[in-house]
């Protein structure tokens, strides 16, 4: 229970620092749910969810980058 905790807690932290993160209050008042008022098994689903979505913000992020860098290529080459 504490680890999960622990690991909840590690996430939205990492996550509300990080660019593609969202607002501080949206983590606390998350965390203050999840700490306050979850059972164990509504812990695991709100983590798993915020994991989920966090990963395909990161992944749109990066696939976006690339596009970008592949453009630039084919205008030095064809310009």
């Amino acid at each position: 229970m504490r680890v999960i905790k622990v690991l909840i807690f590690i996430f939205l932290l990492t996550f509300s620092v990080h660019a593609f993160g969202k607002s501080n209050d949206y983590y606390k008042q998350t965390l203050f749910h999840i700490l306050t008022q979850c059972n164990p098994e509504c812990q695991k689903k709100a983590f798993e969810q915020e994991v989920h979505q966090g990963f395909f913000v990161l992944m749109d992020a990066v696939l976006n980058q690339l596009s970008f860098k592949l453009s630039q290529i084919k205008k030095e080459k064809h310009g």
